[in-house]
């Protein structure tokens, strides 16, 4: 657990880096150099890991990669790209509860009274942040909170079948081969999605880049993975509660980003919500361990 929260203090800081790095290159060509970045750190552990994957792995291997690191990540940084990073960061601070409810519908464990209240209560907040933050001189944008959604989704479905793979072939060898993967796999979606290939050179630009291929994709990444294999999928979802609270933090202080009071709102019911779930959860698995 603790590994999957350093992970997590990290990724709340991914969106502030990526409004700097956007000032130097397209939103699309950053997520493609920051694989990149983390590829080439990886590249000596990935070449040692390749021989010994079993070949009946590397179909589930790839598209999990594909899934966990292109989609996601194009999804979330193209989202970032047409609305505030305060907003994004709470957006995905609903994967707690997608990460609930999908296992609910699609892997056998049931959701308790409280994560439908929680879920309630969270999806009204993010009706609360939308509408604040809309109009003219909005900063908060509707196509860009569903992007950010839409990657939640796809990462909170890939949650266990990457946990059952990581435990099969282990951390170090999903880590460092997926990332190398999603270098390549990642290539024509960047070309294609970028509005722009030029390169505006800027040390601030570079520095950003550099934190997001290094501390966000490679560091987070193989603190993340190597947490799963001990942590459960329910509480690792809701651990991820704990970033829009820094992550918003970060964007005001960073960025300078101010919302409105309706906007505001919403964060603190999606953030209320999730961290009571959290709680309820917690309080739940040890009453059960007693009895």
């Amino acid at each position: 657990m603790l590994y999957q929260m350093l992970a997590i203090v990290i990724w709340s800081s991914s969106f502030v880096a990526a409004k700097y790095a956007y000032e130097m290159l397209d939103a699309a060509l950053m997520v493609q150099a920051r694989f990149v970045i983390a590829a080439l750190i990886v590249l000596p552990t990935c070449r040692r890991h390749l021989g010994k994957i079993p070949k009946n792995q590397w179909k589930n291997l790839i598209f999990l990669s594909f899934i966990n690191y292109v989609l996601v990540l194009m999804l979330q940084f193209m989202g970032v790209k047409y609305t505030s990073a305060a907003s994004a960061t709470t957006i995905v601070g609903l994967e707690p509860i997608l990460m609930v409810l999908l296992g609910h519908f699609f892997f056998g464990d049931k959701a308790k009274w409280w994560d439908w209240l929680c879920g309630t209560i969270a999806f009204m907040g993010v009706g609360l942040l939308v509408w604040g933050g809309h109009g003219e001189g909005g900063s908060v944008d509707l196509f860009g909170c569903v992007l950010v959604l839409l990657a939640g989704l796809f990462f909170c479905a890939a949650y266990r079948p990457t946990q059952k793979l990581i435990a099969e072939i282990g951390a170090p060898a999903y880590t460092s081969v997926s990332l190398v993967l999603a270098a390549i796999l990642c290539v024509p979606f960047s070309l294609g999605l970028a509005e722009n290939l030029s390169v505006n050179w800027q040390a601030k630009g570079v520095f950003s880049l550099l934190y997001l291929g290094v501390g966000c994709s490679w560091f987070a990444y193989w603190l993340w993975n190597k947490g799963m294999s001990g942590a459960q999928a329910n509480v690792s979802g809701l651990l991820i509660a704990l970033e829009p609270v820094f992550g918003v933090i970060l964007a005001m202080l960073l960025l300078g980003e101010r919302l409105s009071l309706v906007s505001g709102v919403g964060m603190v019911l999606i953030i209320g919500a999730t961290l009571s779930m959290a709680i309820l959860h917690q309080r739940g698995t040890k009453s059960a361990s007693e009895k």
